[in-house]
Parts: structure tokens; C-alpha cells; sequence
């Protein structure tokens, strides 16, 4: 067996990153770009990304990624990374790539004054036990994150056992029924009307003001100030949107999504929320927000991440969504992964991964 090396990228490697991933995930439309590892690495926030690769006669055949993060922990900030964009050439596959890759990404974080290294692997991939087997990370203890679906349209799924017409029939009455349930909850959504809600395509100067209030209510939480929230989307190559809610004149809320187009299908994301402690009953209006631009785009599904337990996910449960399986969250086993296991006060979204 060959004998590989892992090695840190180059600036000229982005664009061979780019094809790789082209090449190696073409389910996904646009994702893994050139533009996706420039803002990642290059132009991150906080400190420069990790990315590290192996090559074969200088062809990229696995790669990964671990991007600085901040998270507050009982309100101190620290300075912690995620292992994402873990891939491997299949034909190289088998060979530890993957735990080369972990082991070695994990060691440069800690080099450069990261406190922790987390990641969310899959666990229908090999990359779960390459983690948890080998590279001594483990699931953190009390921190269920469930991931939340609502379907808009059946009938694709329907047509894939059946024949395409009887979908394309269930799915518009599908479709017709989901309709009248969105109008009859915007009907019965009774919240004041003091309460407005915009669409905004920069933060507004009294964000970090919310966010300062924000985020009392949690004993663990990512950065969501103004500076982490610009470069997490406004500056990422790929397209969110934002809502904000205010109630007299001062935010007491926002929600993100996205609308991905893949090849058969949209499917709406709402990548990150977070509500002011005690103004939870706030994300329902922002939810039919974003459940009227999923229909008005065609999608054919609506998802999320949240603890479980939380008022979010209660939320969420009451408006029709459903439980379709948990994320798992390992922590690189260290001083710092123990402390985090006496928190309880956790809020994790789907933007604090890279999975969106």
C-alpha cells in the first residue's frame, strides 16, 4: 500500500478543490465551488480556515476541512472548529485517508490556539466511525439535535413507485391541502399587530444589540453577532435570506433559509434562528414567511435543525413538522469537550454547521 502524505493546501489549489467536488458530488448543484473554499479559508472572520489534502502524482484524491468558529460558553468566547467537506475518491477509498485527514486537522487547530474541534458526521457514511473508532472523538452527552421536515409536494416520491402521473395527481392534491393549511394557519396566527417583520439584505445597525440580549438565554451558543452573521451569509457565495421581527421598533427575532436547487427537486432549509428569551411565540410568523417563499419557489420540502426539548422544537412539532432522524455532534475528547458536558442551555442550528 502506498504510503500517503496529508498536506495543507495551496492558494492554487482552490480551483482543483472546486473540480473535485464537481466531479465527486454531482448530485449537488454548485456546491463545493471554488468560491465555497475561498470564503471558508481565506476570507473567514476570525482566523484563516484549515483545509488539508492528499494527492496522488498531484491529482486531489481526499480532502477536508475545519472552519473556525467562535462559541460562547456561559457568555466567554472561544474559539473552537468544525471538521467538514470530508470526502475521499471512492477509488481510493479503504486506505485511512479519512482518520489521516481527522487526526491531522484536529492537531493544526489546536496549533494555531483552538479550544475544541467538533464536526457532524453522517452516520450512514464511513465517516461517523473513522470519527468516533479512531480519531477520539465522541457524541456529545445531552445535546439531541433532531432534524425536522415538512413536505410541500409527494408526488416525485410518490412517481418513483407508482408511474409519474398518478404522482404528479396525489401531488397536487397533496399540494392543494397544504395550501389551504398554510391559509387557514395565517388565519388563526393571532399575533399582534404590533409585530413587524422585514426582509433584509444587510444586518441592521441595532443587531448586535439583540444579539448581546440574545444570548444570555443559553449557556452554549454560537456567535450570531453582526461580524459572524455578515460573513456567514451576506458574504457566503450562496444565496439566504433573512427575516427579522420586531415588535415596537426593536428586534426580538430573525430566521434564515435557503431555497437549493438540485437536479429532481427544491427543497427549502431554514439554516438559523434565534429568538430573544420569553419571545419564542415569534418564530410562528417568521415560520409562515418562509413556509408562503417555499411554496412561491416550488419546493418540494421544508427542513431544520433543533434541540430537542427546546421551545423551537415544540414550535415546530405544533406546525406540522416531523421528526425524520438526530444529528449527531462529536467533540474531539479534551479538557475543553469535558466542560461542555455540563451544559444544558444549548441552541444548535443547522448554520452551525456546514451542512447548509
Amino acid at each position: 500500500m502506498k504510503l500517503w502524505k496529508v498536506i495543507p493546501y495551496e492558494l492554487s489549489d482552490l480551483p482543483l478543490l472546486g473540480l473535485y467536488f464537481k466531479t465527486h458530488l454531482v448530485s449537488e448543484s454548485q456546491y463545493g465551488s471554488m468560491a465555497l473554499f475561498q470564503w471558508r479559508a481565506v476570507d473567514n472572520y476570525l482566523m484563516p480556515g484549515i483545509i488539508n489534502v492528499v494527492k496522488d502524482d498531484g491529482k486531489i484524491i481526499a480532502t477536508l476541512s475545519n472552519t473556525p468558529k467562535k462559541l460562547f460558553v456561559r457568555g466567554e468566547a472561544c474559539l473552537v472548529a468544525e471538521i467538514g467537506d470530508a470526502n475521499t475518491d471512492s477509488k481510493y477509498q479503504r486506505q485511512g485517508l479519512l482518520t489521516m485527514l481527522i487526526n491531522q486537522s484536529t492537531q493544526d487547530a489546536f496549533e494555531r490556539g483552538i479550544c475544541g474541534v467538533y464536526s457532524t458526521p453522517s452516520t450512514t457514511t464511513p465517516s461517523l466511525p473513522a470519527f468516533v473508532n479512531k480519531s477520539n472523538f465522541l457524541p456529545q452527552k445531552g445535546v439531541n439535535i433532531r432534524n425536522l421536515f415538512f413536505p410541500l409536494d409527494i408526488g416525485p416520491q410518490i412517481g418513483t413507485f407508482t408511474s409519474w402521473l398518478f404522482g404528479r395527481f396525489v401531488g397536487a392534491l397533496y399540494l392543494t391541502l397544504v395550501c389551504i393549511y398554510f391559509y387557514v394557519r395565517v388565519l388563526f396566527s393571532g399575533l399582534s399587530s404590533s409585530v413587524a417583520v422585514e426582509e433584509c439584505d444587510t444586518l441592521p445597525d441595532d443587531w448586535d444589540e439583540f444579539w448581546e440580549k440574545s444570548k444570555v438565554g443559553y449557556e452554549a451558543v454560537f456567535d450570531r453577532s453582526k461580524d459572524s452573521l455578515n460573513w456567514r451569509f451576506f458574504r457566503n457565495p450562496s444565496r439566504y435570506k433573512l427575516f427579522i421581527a420586531r415588535d415596537k421598533k426593536l428586534i426580538v427575532g430573525y430566521l434564515v433559509y435557503r431555497v437549493i436547487a438540485e437536479e429532481r427537486s427544491k427543497r427549502c432549509v431554514i439554516a438559523d434562528f434565534l429568538f430573544l428569551p420569553g419571545c419564542d411565540q415569534y418564530f410562528n410568523k417568521l415560520l409562515l414567511k418562509v413556509f408562503k417563499e417555499a411554496l412561491r419557489n416550488g419546493a418540494n420540502s421544508i427542513s431544520c435543525w433543533c434541540l430537542q426539548g427546546s421551545t423551537f422544537d415544540k414550535c415546530l412539532g405544533r406546525f406540522g413538522f416531523f421528526h425524520r432522524g438526530n444529528i449527531v455532534l462529536v467533540w474531539f475528547q479534551n479538557e475543553f469537550a469535558k466542560q461542555l458536558e455540563k451544559l444544558r442551555g444549548w441552541h444548535f442550528t443547522c448554520s452551525d454547521s456546514d451542512n447548509v
